[in-house]
């Protein structure tokens, strides 16, 4: 049978207004969601109009999406939809190219699309993203401050570890920014399904495929404790596999968590030290923050 062109040449679009403040959070969640990307059409001060990208239409739709926004955020915020439906796709890859720029994070990393090849490093590590589904291209503030307190420690170690874990793994890069510098191995999960063919494909892209590996699933799968533990996802999603962190953390080993809004950093701290963690570090940067934690 021949395949129906007019539904594969299509995205979803979402096209929203919303109040200042508010844009952040519901930008990440979106993300979280499968977005592909977020385009500002129109801001004043109290208010702008997003326009969200998806490659398919989200479970329920977009008044499904506010909804669970709002559920798991607490936010009393409203969120108009102004507009939702498919629209054709334009040389998507295109778009890609045009707005995919590259991002020299911290002292040693520089995030470049799959297609740059010719970029001068300046002695920096590469790494090579190819744009997909999963979130993690390098251009959000929370991968770029989870990439910063990664290298930073990675760097300051008085050993490194030969294995990470990676919960939530989503494109790789964090993973591959670890094996960059000097991690042998990591071993990861995410429950969106594209993710394990993405980081495969970005794995083979920096040369690493073999000793980065991906599955689709919950942190309950993985059963082995390791020495370095990251995750780069939302609060709520954080406390609720909270005792799956503990446990694949190793005594005396390090969790990185990255994702949280600045005013949510206590919150995942008192958790984390209940559970037998001490904080070593913090890094914020705007509304977003990252903390590092070893275990006692």
């Amino acid at each position: 049978m021949q395949a129906d062109s007019s539904i594969e040449h299509t995205y979803f679009e979402i096209c929203c207004t919303l109040a200042i403040g508010t844009e952040e959070l519901w930008s990440w969640f979106c993300f979280e969601k499968g977005a592909l990307g977020v385009e500002t059409l129109s801001e004043s001060q109290i208010a702008l109009t997003l326009r969200i990208f998806f490659e398919h239409k989200p479970l329920g739709g977009a008044q499904k999406l506010v909804e669970d926004f709002r559920s798991v955020s607490a936010s009393e915020s409203i969120i108009k939809i102004r507009e939702e439906g498919l629209r054709p796709v334009l040389n998507w890859q295109a778009n890609w190219r045009e707005h995919f720029r590259s991002v020299k994070v911290g002292g040693t990393l520089i995030i470049l699309p799959s297609w740059d090849t010719g970029f001068e490093l300046d002695g920096r590590h590469p790494v090579w993203i190819d744009p997909g589904q999963s979130f993690g291209t390098g251009h959000h503030i929370s991968t770029v401050l989870a990439l910063e307190i990664l290298e930073k420690y990675i760097l300051n170690a008085n050993y490194k570890p030969e294995i990470m874990l990676d919960i939530g793994i989503g494109s790789g890069i964090l993973a591959i920014a670890a094996c960059r510098l000097g991690i042998q191995k990591v071993r990861g999960v995410d429950i969106e399904t594209g993710a394990v063919s993405e980081v495969e494909r970005n794995s083979r892209l920096n040369g690493f495929y073999g000793r980065i590996k991906a599955m689709i699933g919950t942190p309950s799968f993985l059963k082995k404790s390791a020495p370095l533990v990251i995750s780069n996802m939302l609060l709520h999603e954080l406390l609720a596999v909270r005792h799956d962190l503990v446990r694949l953390t190793s005594s005396g080993g390090t969790l990185i968590c990255s994702g949280l809004l600045m005013k949510q950093l206590d919150e995942l701290s008192s958790t984390f030290t209940q559970l037998g963690f001490e904080c070593c570090s913090t890094l914020v940067r705007g509304n977003w923050g990252a903390v590092q934690f070893k275990r006692i």
